[in-house]
């Protein structure tokens, strides 16, 4: 065990170095998805949104800009000085102890690992996003039924099969889903089921960024496919995101092209028609 303050100083400093690019390149990821994809997007009129809605959404985007722009370079200043602080630690270490390089170096690399390895875990496993929900399922073992069935008898579904990197998916979740959320608050005979494909450590990072309460389920892009198309009865459906689906109180899939978030007064329509049914 090496005790030294400077070489743990040192050892700590470099260590969270990683740690803050993987952050930079979670901000950068971010920036296409929020900035300039959106705006590419809105300007383009690739998705049939009103005018207002998107002047909303270049406003997040701009918001989104600042932002990822100055966490970017905090984090980037921090890593150059963690890197010359570290070092000179190290410098310091071995001037006083005048160690020989293999103890110190497998030392230095566990703790990058340690740090790196609790970092993937608090992403990947730990999700701070209140009333967010996960559910499993076997592969290749269960269908669109099923898990209404098992997690939502009684209850009027909306459900989202969506993607980590689908911009017009985080579109929806940016601008659109927490107004649907408020309009139904106080509710209870309505659940939110969010299908996802892609890559799962963006997963629950989307979820928590967007906040979005409700049942989530991962799935890779076979069984995606697979319970997409069963969810629709459909054996050749397209796979096309955002896709929305409204299933009724008896368990039923009423609705197997449901409108948006963002066709707001369309879908409210739709989900009170079948929140009115006893």
């Amino acid at each position: 065990m090496i005790r030294s303050k400077n070489f743990w100083a040192g050892s700590i400093l470099l260590a969270l170095i990683p740690v803050l690019v993987w952050d930079i390149s979670w901000h950068y990821f971010s920036w296409q998805k929020e900035v300039w994809e959106q705006i590419i997007y809105a300007t383009q009129n690739v998705y049939n949104y009103t005018r207002e809605q998107k002047a909303e959404i270049l406003d997040k985007a701009f918001e989104s800009n600042k932002l990822l722009g100055w966490l970017m370079a905090v984090k980037s200043v921090l890593c150059l000085l963690f890197l010359f602080v570290g070092v000179y630690q190290l410098r310091l270490y071995a001037k006083k102890e005048k160690p020989s390089a293999f103890k110190p170096m497998l030392t230095g690399l566990g703790t990058v690992i340690l740090f790196l390895a609790v970092k993937f875990f608090w992403t990947v496993e730990i999700n701070n996003t209140p009333g967010a929900q996960f559910l499993t399922v076997k592969s290749g073992s269960t269908s669109f039924q099923n898990i209404v069935n098992d997690n939502f008898k009684g209850k009027v579904v909306y459900a989202d099969f969506w993607g980590t990197t689908c911009v017009s998916c985080l579109a929806e979740f940016a601008n659109f889903t927490h107004p649907l959320k408020d309009k139904y608050k106080s509710n209870h005979d309505i659940a939110y089921l969010y299908i996802s494909r892609g890559n799962r450590y963006t997963w629950k990072q989307q979820i928590e960024k967007y906040q979005v309460n409700g049942y989530h389920l991962f799935l890779d892009d076979k069984d995606y496919d697979n319970l997409y198309r069963n969810a629709l009865n459909n054996d050749t459906a397209a796979v096309f995101m955002p896709h929305y689906l409204i299933v009724n109180k008896n368990g039923k899939v009423a609705v197997k092209d449901a409108k948006s978030p963002s066709d707001q007064d369309k879908l409210f329509a739709q989900l009170n028609q079948y929140l009115a049914e006893k």
